[in-house]
């Protein structure tokens, strides 16, 4: 008798991959070895690969994600990118090449011309912008008025669109942040011209979620123990959170979590970057922290993990805040 579907089993696990087989950058790239085995282990567990734009035709045609969907993510379009490519076609697997725009068809350590023009004729490859001079917006928001840092995002958001239709021909529907990086105003500014926002936060993909979060699977984070634990991670259906995405307006920061259904979790906890995961507090429909917390890095992420006991599985939610540098002082 087939399993009985829940509700929470409707999403999507977005894999995001660098480099491939690269040993002069092991933080970013994942061995061949485990790239093989995680695409093996795929196709023999029945996950339902799909293009980006076919979830998003789901997502936005109001139908549920299919169970085990999977969509393969690769950042910056560097040359190792073809090492995947001969796996990935064994496989049929589909994937989305975001490009660094700038160094694509230009630097030698990056797809060529060439390349991206047999990636795009062979029917597994789609592309995404991941805008022009791959600029970290958290660092730029920190230090930049609101008005020149939009003048960056317009900037941005030009030469990197009119470079991707010189080099594919076509439109750039979707976009990931480059470094994970954005806060409200470059939320605000993409949304009104990409289908879809990508970020560098854990968790998975209900069809709510954005910017969308993805599993890094580079380095430290891509063994095989990891990989097969991401793809059971669910969504935790966070319905608003404190603080905001963005830019921090207190440090040290009460943090708080409201839940849909917050009855059916359990052994909740919250995380921050340089301060790692907290015992929370539920107060209601709310998981807290127990104390305020001093937010230590420009770039933190803050998230929150619990327990689901219907499930039996991890539910996560991720975001991003910024923390403004401390003024100058002259002498």
């Amino acid at each position: 008798m087939p399993k009985k579907l829940l509700a929470t089993d409707n999403f999507a696990t977005i894999l995001i991959y660098h480099r491939f087989g690269d040993e002069r950058y092991p933080s970013t790239s994942v061995s061949l070895k485990d790239f093989r085995r995680q695409m093996e282990y795929l196709k023999e567990n029945g996950y339902n690969v799909i293009h980006l734009k076919e979830l998003y035709n789901i997502v936005s045609s109001g139908k549920p994600i299919p169970p085990k969907t999977v969509v393969i993510t690769i950042d910056d379009g560097y040359k190792t990118t073809m090492k995947a490519f001969k796996v990935l076609k064994e496989y049929g697997f589909p994937f989305t090449v975001f490009l660094y725009l700038e160094a694509v068809g230009r630097y030698p350590d990056f797809l060529t011309k060439e390349e991206l023009k047999e990636l795009q004729l062979s029917g597994l490859a789609e592309f995404g912008n991941h805008l022009y001079s791959h600029p970290d917006l958290a660092v730029l928001r920190a230090r930049l008025p609101r008005e020149r840092y939009l003048r960056v995002l317009e900037r941005e958001e030009e030469l990197s669109r009119k470079r991707f239709k010189e080099l594919l021909k076509e439109e750039p529907e979707f976009l990931a942040f480059p470094y994970g990086s954005y806060d409200r105003v470059s939320l605000s500014f993409f949304k009104k011209r990409y289908k879809l926002l990508l970020s560098q936060d854990r968790g998975s993909y209900s069809g709510k979620e954005s910017p969308i979060p993805r599993m890094a699977v580079v380095g430290s984070l891509s063994s095989f123990k990891r990989f097969l634990q991401n793809l059971k991670v669910e969504p935790l259906p966070v319905v608003n959170h404190s603080p905001d995405v963005g830019l921090l307006k207190e440090n040290p920061v009460k943090i708080s979590f409201t839940v849909e259904d917050l009855k059916n979790y359990e052994n909740c906890q919250i995380y921050t970057s340089g301060n790692g995961w907290i015992k929370a507090e539920k107060r209601g429909n709310k998981v807290e922290t127990p104390f305020p917390v001093k937010v230590k890095k420009l770039k933190t992420r803050i998230g929150v993990r619990c327990f689901n006991k219907k499930t039996r599985r991890r539910a996560e939610f991720f975001f991003l805040v910024i923390k403004k540098p401390a003024p100058r002082t002259g002498r």
